[in-house]
């Protein structure tokens, strides 16, 4: 399993320009994500998913659905085994 910081290494040695950027959003998660994927320029937001189903996911929404549906730029959305 990789850390952030060796993900951020791995992603910085074949090339890719990573922010190392960490902000406390003050709006909902899926709005601060596009926001900051906006400010930067992003061209790709690749992001985890719980994976969650059924009653989960009405009463919490899924984060990675609403920045898919929304963003002006490529998503990958990776889910837990």
């Amino acid at each position: 399993m990789y850390s952030s910081a060796s993900g951020v290494e791995l992603l910085t040695n074949v090339g890719l320009r990573v922010p190392r950027q960490v902000t406390e959003p003050k709006d909902a998660p899926s709005r601060a994500i596009l926001a900051a994927a906006d400010s930067w320029e992003a061209d790709l937001i690749v992001m985890g998913s719980h994976g969650r189903r059924g009653f989960d996911r009405i009463v919490l929404g899924s984060v990675s659905e609403s920045v898919a549906m929304h963003a002006r730029c490529s998503v990958e959305v990776i889910r837990k085994g």
